[in-house]
C-alpha cells in the first residue's frame, strides 16, 4: 500500500489559514511558495515523520485558474481538504485507469515552483477531477522525481501525527476504490462523511477535520 506524502489544510483566505493554524497549534509554518501552474500558494509544517502538512490557498497575485484553485476558493473556513499519496511516475497510468474504471477522470501533470532559496522544485501530480463522485475521498498522487522530498528540507517542528481516520455512509464503496488505487486509510461507517488527522502540538492534541 502507498504511503501518505502529506495532508492539505486549506482555505480561500491564506492569511486566515495561517493564523488559524498558528492559533490552533502554536506552530509557525515554514515558508513555501507559489504554484504558477495552479494559481495557489502554500506554507509547510514538518512532523516527527516524513508525512508533512501543507497549508494551501489561492494566490491572488497569480492570474492562473485551475480546478484546485476553484475548489479552494469555495472553502470559507480552514479545514482538512485532501490526502496526497506518495507515488511513482511509472505507476500513474495504472492509477488513472483505476480511476477511469470507477467513473473518475484523472490526469497527471508536471508541476514546479521556486522556493525561497531560488531552487526549482519539480514533481508530477495526479489529480482526480474536483467534481468526482467520491469527493475528497479520491486521493491525489505525487512523484517528487529528482527533487528531494520536502520533509528533508523542513526544520524540525514540535508536531507529531498521532493518527488519522475517516468515516463515510458507504464505506464499502470507498474501500473498493482505495483497493483499486493501492491506497489504505482507517475507515468506518458514519452518518456523515469526514476525514480527520490527529496532531500532538505545543498547544496539546489538535484535530484537523474536513
Amino acid at each position: 500500500m502507498a504511503d501518505i506524502d502529506h495532508f492539505m489544510y486549506a482555505c480561500a483566505d491564506f492569511d486566515l489559514l495561517v493564523k488559524n493554524f498558528r492559533e490552533l497549534t502554536g506552530i509557525e509554518p515554514s515558508p513555501g511558495g507559489s504554484h504558477p501552474d495552479l494559481g495557489t500558494r502554500n506554507k509547510l509544517i514538518g512532523t516527527a515523520s516524513s508525512t508533512y502538512l501543507e497549508l494551501i490557498a489561492p494566490d491572488p497575485s497569480l492570474a492562473r485558474q485551475s480546478p484546485l484553485r476553484q475548489a479552494l476558493s469555495g472553502i470559507a473556513a480552514p479545514r482538512l481538504h485532501r490526502v496526497i499519496v506518495l507515488g511513482k511516475s511509472e505507476d500513474l497510468p495504472a492509477i488513472i485507469r483505476a480511476y477511469a474504471a470507477a467513473g473518475v477522470q484523472a490526469e497527471a501533470r508536471a508541476l514546479s515552483r521556486i522556493n525561497d532559496a531560488g531552487d526549482t522544485l519539480s514533481w508530477r501530480l495526479l489529480m482526480p477531477a474536483a467534481d468526482n463522485p467520491y469527493g475528497i475521498f479520491a486521493p491525489l498522487f505525487i512523484d517528487w522525481q529528482d527533487t528531494a522530498h520536502p520533509s528533508t528540507r523542513l526544520p524540525p517542528a514540535p508536531c507529531a501525527i498521532l493518527g488519522y481516520e475517516a468515516g463515510h455512509p458507504r464505506p464499502a464503496e470507498i474501500r473498493a476504490l482505495w483497493d483499486a488505487l493501492g491506497f489504505d486509510f482507517p475507515l468506518t461507517r458514519a452518518d456523515a462523511a469526514y476525514m480527520k488527522v490527529n496532531l500532538d502540538t505545543p498547544k496539546g492534541k489538535v484535530a484537523l477535520t474536513t
